[in-house]
């Protein structure tokens, strides 16, 4: 991960790796390609609307480390942006915490 990434622990309490097949198997995994070239799978846990923007949460496999990224519909698809600002990242942390923060 680059130093941008902004990132925050897993609240699962699941006390093991994220590659198992227990309740992690049903969700969607998809294939990042990082800006230094770095390939990550990630399971997505959840995308949330706030502000008018779009988020999304995704778990890299292996990992317990919650990334979190805005999401921009553009011609080719969908592009995952870093959250620039500290009050935004807040913002949408807290969201995903009230959603997975018993899990």
């Amino acid at each position: 991960m680059t130093k941008d990434d902004k990132e925050i622990m897993c609240q699962c309490d699941c006390n093991h790796e994220h590659t198992c097949e227990d309740e992690h198997e049903d969700f969607p995994q998809i294939h990042l390609v990082l800006e230094d070239d770095t390939e990550v799978d990630c399971l997505v846990l959840t995308t949330m609307e706030l502000r008018g923007k779009k988020f999304v949460a995704l778990l890299p496999v292996g990992e317990e480390r919650v990334l979190l990224y805005e999401l921009k519909e553009i011609e080719e698809g969908i592009e995952l942006v870093n959250i620039e600002s500290d009050e935004e990242f807040e913002l949408v942390s807290k969201a995903f915490l009230e959603e997975f923060g018993d899990e």
